[in-house]
């Protein structure tokens, strides 16, 4: 007897691309721009759209597999049928395969092409970053199963993005290749790119505590599930330590940039959005329960991202 599935509407495609969560790459990737304007006066309009099509499809298609696979792996039959949006809402798991390739290949047709306009050190940069985010939940060892899914999805979506998003308006800025006779050059405009890594740390430390709040909401299933992320290891009351130090620490960092010259003295207004923080950073410390307290996480990055982008949009205009 054939199985009956449900129809793909749009909501639960929406759904099980986790379409809220999309804020942790389209943040960096504007930010990114907007640096890009105001600090080297750089824009390049298609460039520009064509990466923004890139990473939205690319984080979509990361999303659903992880989705996917936390479908297959289950041990927990209960979040197998009811929480996983797979089982959940009885979807067709081939469709759902097809949809994965199709995400995968309009992201990587359309990131060729970004290669083919900006520069040929694009293509290796960009297979690593495409690598990393497909092996995050894929494989038998998949990186956000093991005490380093903090680490790179911080580093990947809040440094890879921001540096990628000004590497395509004009790439000579960080860093640039050519070919002379057999020798194929590579030019790396160094102390521009520690400045990138600087201005990338509250990003990546803000989305790795996304990561980070997720697992400790969802250590006691995890655990069922064969899922032994960084909180098994440092258990939970060092992962709420360790939230709080990343959280505040973006906060340090905006104290920093107006005094290193980065950013306009006005800036240091924004520092008043630390009380909202506060609430926040205390209601999570408080309680690590996923459907109402980790919406907090979510809530610390985009606020601070928020005050990142106006304040890049202000300065810009100004």
């Amino acid at each position: 007897m054939s199985t009956k599935y449900n129809t793909m509407t749009l909501p639960i495609f929406l759904e099980f691309v986790e379409i809220r969560t999309k804020v942790a790459s389209v943040f960096p990737m504007f930010i990114g721009i907007f640096w890009a304007s105001y600090h080297y006066h750089a824009f390049n309009l298609l460039n520009t759209f064509l990466f923004i099509l890139a990473v939205i499809s690319f984080d979509m298609c990361t999303t659903a597999i992880n989705n996917t696979m936390d479908y297959i792996k289950a041990l927990d039959e209960s979040y197998k049928e009811k929480d996983n949006v797979i089982g959940a809402n009885q979807l067709n798991f081939q469709q759902m395969v097809h949809i994965i390739l199709g995400l995968l290949a309009f992201s990587i047709v359309v990131s060729l092409g970004l290669v083919w306009r900006t520069d040929l050190i694009l293509l290796p940069m960009g297979v690593l970053c495409f690598l990393i985010g497909i092996f995050y939940t894929f494989g038998p060892m998949p990186l956000s199963r093991l005490p380093l899914g903090e680490i790179f999805s911080g580093t990947t979506m809040g440094f890879g993005i921001f540096f990628l998003a000004i590497f395509i308006q004009k790439p000579e800025l960080l860093i640039s290749s050519h070919f002379s006779a057999n020798i194929f050059h590579v030019s790396l405009a160094w102390f521009e790119l520690l400045k990138t890594i600087f201005l990338s740390l509250p990003l990546v430390f803000l989305i790795a505590n996304i990561m980070l709040a997720n697992n400790l909401c969802d250590y006691e299933q995890d655990i069922k599930n064969g899922r032994f992320t960084l909180v098994h290891y440092i258990g939970k009351s060092r992962g709420i330590t360790l939230y709080t130090l990343l959280n505040l620490s973006s906060w340090l960092l905006w104290l920093v940039y107006p005094l290193a010259g980065l950013l306009p003295k006005w800036t240091y207004l924004g520092l008043i959005l630390i009380v909202a923080d506060l609430k926040f950073l205390q209601a999570f410390r408080k309680e690590q329960v996923k459907r109402l307290t980790f919406i907090n996480a979510i809530k610390s990055f985009v606020l601070f991202s928020t005050l990142y982008l106006i304040s890049l949009i202000l300065a810009t205009l100004l």
